[in-house]
């Protein structure tokens, strides 16, 4: 896994070079939700924005290749669990799941047995700034469960996000109701979901 995550680095440092007049245009875009939170947690200016080139994402932030269709690596993982898709080498979305538990350290989700395996996922506070880092809600999806939520919002620099509510997975070892958001931020309505509906609906809050 290593070897191939170092191969890919090699590949996008090498490509680098021929970004021309694209990359810099990127400058001017919007950081992807919460980076500049995870900066400053690592202690770095590594902030990842949309358009940007796939060669900006250093190999240490990555930590697993994600798979979109018969695809591998035009999808990665960040150590941060924020999944980027840039299917032409330009980052497009970025998807982040926030839950209020999260498994301890080395223990993985489907060994999680009781409330001993799991603690406090310190990030989840980052859900009460979500008006600020998505700006406010333009639209409610319709969804087919009770139990699950789907609002669409916008910023004014032209982000738009999709924003689903669901409920927690550890609810029923802790004993106590929480709320699992995943928040799929993107330019363009193509890329926050594949349901046809749900691109409509995010054109009109355009």
């Amino acid at each position: 896994m290593q070897k191939r995550l170092s191969f890919i680095a090699l590949l996008i440092v090498l490509a680098v070079p021929v970004l021309g007049e694209a990359a810099s245009k990127s400058k001017s875009l919007p950081a992807l939700p919460f980076e500049q939170y995870f900066a400053g947690k690592r202690g770095d200016h590594d902030v990842l924005k949309f358009n940007d080139f796939s060669g900006k994402i250093k190999a240490h932030r990555i930590k697993k290749l994600l798979r979109s269709g018969p695809i591998l690596g035009d999808r990665v993982l960040l150590q941060n669990n924020t999944a980027i898709y840039f299917p032409e080498g330009y980052i497009v979305s970025a998807t982040a799941q926030f839950e209020k538990w999260r498994p301890k350290r080395g223990i993985k989700v489907d060994h999680v047995a009781s409330s001993q395996d799991i603690e406090i996922n310190p990030d989840y506070g980052l859900v009460e700034s979500i008006d600020n880092q998505l700006g406010q809600v333009c639209a409610e999806i319709p969804s087919q469960t009770p139990e699950m939520i789907l609002q669409l919002r916008k910023r004014t620099d032209g982000l738009i996000s999709l924003v689903k509510k669901t409920q927690g997975r550890f609810d029923h070892i802790i004993g106590q109701p929480s709320e699992t958001i995943e928040v799929t931020s993107a330019l363009s309505p193509s890329y926050l979901s594949s349901d046809h509906k749900i691109q409509a609906i995010a054109s009109r809050c355009i």
